[in-house]
């Protein structure tokens, strides 16, 4: 009977030991935040005022923001400035997003004509996040020129551009905010909302640095 205890008592031991152990194994485990890809779906122009444009056989393109600027902001406000039927010169204001403070104006990359506007995104932004390149486009555009499209950036090129755009990104940070806002550790890709650290008059250089359509 004796033996049975001590044994009984000694498997108790254990037991609580192997709990106790398993415990602390699983509090010290790191949290690892994966970063989501930038995305760049083929098929899919891009521009260096970071809009992008997928073309129809009719001729015509969707145009909308790229994921690089939609997830700057956290919760925006869209406001299309085009109109069905309006004509649309490169370089001309289309969009603005707003967040609290700040707001960035978005400019056409091509001259044309408005065919049809999203009504859906001003009312429902949440789509840049869920549905980007299928219910976050911004406008259905008629170009003067689909040959335009040559100079924007595809398929490989585009990603090559994206990682470059990043490390532009970091310094612009690093130069006019103090601290540097985080920045998710595995990829180097930007917090969400992460325009909110800036006052107006540097969101407006960001929009002149970045946004600008040459």
């Amino acid at each position: 009977m004796t033996v049975l205890l001590f044994i009984s008592t000694i498997v108790v031991f254990l037991t609580i030991d192997y709990f106790v152990r398993r415990k602390k194994a699983v509090a010290v485990q790191p949290i690892v935040h994966k970063a989501i890809p930038m995305r760049t779906p083929a098929g899919i122009f891009f521009t260096k005022s970071h809009t992008w444009l997928s073309l129809f056989p009719s001729g015509k393109v969707q145009l909308g923001i790229d994921d690089f600027l939609a997830r700057m902001f956290s919760k925006p406000q869209i406001a299309l400035l085009k109109n069905n039927a309006d004509p649309v010169k490169k370089g001309e204001p289309i969009l603005r997003v707003t967040e609290g403070k700040n707001e960035v104006i978005v400019r056409s990359p091509i001259d044309g004509t408005v065919d049809s506007v999203n009504t859906t995104l001003a009312v429902n932004p949440s789509v840049l996040n869920d549905a980007l390149f299928s219910e976050g486009w911004a406008y259905t555009i008629k170009p003067a020129r689909t040959n335009d499209l040559r100079a924007f950036f595809l398929g490989d090129d585009t990603r090559v551009w994206l990682r470059d755009e990043m490390g532009r990104l970091r310094d612009f940070f690093a130069h006019v905010t103090a601290p540097t806002p985080a920045f998710m550790q595995d990829g180097g890709l930007p917090a969400s909302g992460i325009m909110d650290s800036l006052n107006p008059d540097q969101c407006k250089k960001f929009e002149n640095e970045f946004l600008r359509i040459e």
